[in-house]
Formats: C-alpha cells, sequence, structure tokens
C-alpha cells in the first residue's frame, strides 16, 4: 500500500485519515544508511507531513521541519499535490536508546497556492514522541482537538489521524471524540499497515457510521531536476562558481534527500551561467 485516504465518522463530527507506505518510504531512505531509530523517526514524519496535507482544500503544500539540540539536528519533510513526498534526516552521534528529540521546535509551513494562502506554525517539541508534538501543534494553532496514532515495522509505516471537525465542540462530541481516540490506540502495527480501510475501521469504529473517501497514490518525488539544479548552480553567483573550478575543477552539488552529487565541468558551468543549457551531469 501506498495511500493516503480519508473519512469521516459522520454521527460524531469527526473526520480522519489514513496513511499507509510500503514502496514510496523504501524510495525515501534508499539512498541512506539511516540508524534504525532515525530511519523510524523519519517515517513518522512523512506519514505526519501527510496527515496535514489531508485537511486542506486544493492541491497544498507542505513542509515539517524538526531542529533539535539532541541527537537528531533536523528532519525535514516536504509533501506537494498532497500525495508526493521527499524526506530527510541529519544527525550526530549517539548511543543506542538514546531519545533523538531534545529541547527544540517544530515547524509546519502550509501553502495553498492562493493569494494570502501561506501559513507557518511554530511550537516548541513538547515530547520525545512525533505524535504528541503534532497533536500540540494542532492543539496551539488551530485549536482543534487530534489524535495521531503512528505505526511502523522494518518494511513499512502508516498513520491514523482523528480530528474534530470545526463546529463540533459541544459536550458530547468531545465525549465522542475521547471514545474515537482510545479505539484508535488500540490498534496494531500489522492492522494499521496491512488492512483494507474497509476492514479497520469498521473494527476500529465499531456501530459508527463511516464514510470513506476513495484512496489516492503516494508518490516519491524528489524533485532534484536540471532546471532546479541549473537554478542552484546561478545562485552560486559568479565568484564562488570560479573559485571552486579553480580549486576543485569541477563544481559538484548534492542532494540531501536523494543522496546523489551532480558534477559540472568549466564548460558545463559556463553553459548554465549563460543560460544555454540545463544542469544535467552525470551523476557520482
Amino acid at each position: 500500500m501506498n495511500e493516503v485516504q480519508t473519512f469521516v465518522l459522520e454521527d460524531s463530527g469527526i473526520r480522519g485519515a489514513l496513511v499507509r507506505l510500503e514502496e514510496t518510504w523504501q524510495r525515501v531512505v534508499a539512498a541512506h544508511e539511516y540508524p534504525p531509530e532515525v530511519r523510524a523517526l523519519l517515517g513518522e514524519g512523512v506519514v505526519s507531513t501527510l496527515l496535514l496535507a489531508t485537511g486542506l482544500k486544493a492541491t497544498p503544500s507542505v513542509s515539517l521541519q524538526l531542529q533539535g539540540e539532541g541527537p537528531l539536528k533536523l528532519l525535514l519533510v516536504q509533501c506537494t499535490d498532497g500525495q508526493r513526498v521527499r524526506g530527510m534526516a541529519s544527525f550526530k552521534s549517539y548511543s543506542e536508546g538514546t531519545p533523538l528529540l531534545g529541547e527544540g521546535r517544530l515547524v509546519v509551513n502550509l501553502d495553498t497556492g492562493k493569494p494570502d494562502g501561506f501559513f507557518q506554525g511554530i511550537v516548541p517539541l513538547t515530547s520525545g514522541k512525533l505524535e504528541e508534538c503534532i497533536e500540540s501543534y494542532f492543539a496551539k494553532s488551530e485549536q482543534l482537538d487530534t489524535r495521531l496514532v503512528l505505526r511502523a515495522d522494518a518494511q513499512r509505516v502508516a498513520g491514523l489521524l482523528l480530528q474534530v471537525l470545526p463546529g463540533h465542540g459541544e459536550e458530547r462530541a468531545v465525549e465522542a471524540f475521547e471514545t474515537a481516540a482510545a479505539c484508535a490506540a488500540t490498534v496494531s502495527v500489522d492492522e494499521l499497515t496491512s488492512a483494507a480501510a474497509e476492514e479497520l475501521l469498521p473494527k476500529l469504529f465499531a456501530g459508527q457510521s463511516i464514510r470513506l473517501f476513495s484512496a489516492r497514490p503516494v508518490e516519491h518525488d524528489c524533485r532534484c531536476t536540471p532546471e532546479r539544479l541549473a537554478g542552484v548552480v546561478r545562485m552560486l553567483g559568479a565568484d564562488e562558481v570560479k573559485s571552486l573550478l579553480a580549486e576543485q575543477g569541477h563544481v559538484e552539488l548534492k542532494c540531501e534527500f536523494c543522496n546523489r552529487a551532480f558534477r559540472y565541468d568549466d564548460a558545463q558551468v559556463d553553459a548554465i551561467m549563460r543560460g544555454t543549457a540545463q544542469a544535467s551531469s552525470a551523476v557520482h
């Protein structure tokens, strides 16, 4: 499964979303040798970003960024069109079992693509668990009761989001949300990563009227295209480019997401700077 699927618990005024990834997730981490704990946290970050995107209309761009003083220095996930993702993590040496998140902050950027449609939320990291940090973000930035359940095994990552719909904040709805959240917390790794939504949701939320929407595919999309790379070379400026060519005989760019290195010689750099060629090159 590589999909995102939304649903509504119609009797309770609760919206929900499911994300399950396997091949797409494997492509995100394929070129990196992340330790298991970093790999798992990045998986949770990718799933959380996709879940964040389900709450926006049209085709949003969403980014989630963790910056901390613990072993994890930076985690960045970007999602475009609501379903195209890439992610990376930067960390320093640590002992196995050491909590990755220290003091730091969670930054969420939402871009709806419309005029005045860019929003940024910044909240402190309130927990060593990413799902609790995301819940805190929703509570502070959007004042919406939200519950996340994140699960992963060696090959797959998955997530479930529940959120009270606006206008359903009355006491009965709050009680219904707490009940639904307690039910969601019982889901196993195998159920959340593998079971079809048509089977899983009625089992978790027995007796609820569930409106399930069509699943949408999730794809890995690094976006280190020749056009973007040419722009990066130009952004370095003529002086910096000349210095690199003099020192190294080439200009090399490395994509932090897919871990590919792109190398350009004098002729290629000259063509890029004059705007007569794209940043095509051999990959190393």
